[in-house]
């Protein structure tokens, strides 16, 4: 029995699901935190400079990354001939290391979040991790590169 290809709007589909899933994490870590933390102390910043700039760096190096990986293996052809097809499994793969780069900013923040025992601190990752799978989102993939499948 073999087994069959899935439709275009099943890898859409798909596609969606992954990185709806990735997007709601970062609303789980949001509430981990504030449980583990507590609510009375949630505006309140730590006084460790230095943890936060090295927490901010990895974060920022994290970011950078998805933003260059999609923009290399993902971005549009700017040349005026026909762009490369795609095949649904690279577009896949490339997705999730994009989408998991991203969400590895709001886990990078949930440890600063945890280890200063303050909900502000890990906020702006937070916020941060959401923008970029915003950005990254899969409306935003060139959907239009994958190579043709079944109906």
């Amino acid at each position: 029995m073999a087994i069959e290809a899935p439709s275009s709007a099943q890898q859409k589909q798909l596609l969606k699901v992954i990185w709806f899933a990735m997007l709601s994490a970062i609303g789980s870590y949001t509430v981990v935190c504030l449980l583990v933390v507590g609510i009375q102390d949630a505006g309140r910043r730590a006084e460790n400079d230095s943890l936060r700039y090295a927490m901010t760096g990895i974060a920022t190096v994290l970011g950078v990354i998805s933003v260059w990986w999609r923009w290399h293996f993902l971005s549009a052809s700017t040349t005026q001939e026909a762009p490369a097809k795609l095949s649904f499994a690279r577009l896949q793969s490339h997705s999730l290391v994009v989408w998991a780069l991203s969400e590895a900013v709001a886990i990078v923040g949930l440890a600063m979040g945890l280890l200063t025992q303050s909900f502000a601190e890990f906020l702006p990752f937070a916020v941060a991790a959401a923008a970029l799978l915003l950005l990254h989102r899969p409306s935003n993939l060139p959907l239009d590169r994958l190579e043709a499948t079944g109906q």
